[in-house]
């Protein structure tokens, strides 16, 4: 029974509190007190060892371009249009290109034989 009485009471100084309190006057922030943070998710995941090495190869996507992959250590990076980026794994059989952001689902890793090549833009 005290348990109640002392959830009761904290309940009740909560809202006696809050009631009490004044709105701040908040200004909307400028460009001077503003600070902008930049992370990266895409270094936190790795390809397992060896993966990479299963992955080489080339791809004929259905626009006619050919993907080529090639494994360097345990980093696959991709060759398309003439741009070579390195691919950072997004999900079990998903990569994302790590500049340009665009998205590579392959129907299974390693040993794939389908791609799907979508762009961020």
């Amino acid at each position: 029974m005290r348990i109640q009485h002392v959830l009761a009471f904290a309940a009740a100084a909560t809202l006696s509190l809050s009631a009490c309190a004044e709105p701040l006057n908040v200004s909307t922030p400028s460009a001077a007190n503003t600070v902008t943070i930049q992370a990266s998710t895409l270094s936190a995941k790795r390809l397992a060892p060896g993966t990479a090495q299963h992955m080489k190869g080339a791809f004929r996507l259905a626009d006619g371009r050919v993907l080529v992959l090639e494994p360097s250590r345990d980093r696959l990076f991709a060759e398309l249009d003439g741009k070579r980026e390195e691919l950072v794994p997004a999900g079990e059989n998903r990569f994302v290109a790590r500049e340009s952001g665009t998205r590579l689902t392959f129907d299974r890793v390693p040993f794939a034989s389908e791609v799907v090549v979508s762009s961020l833009r």
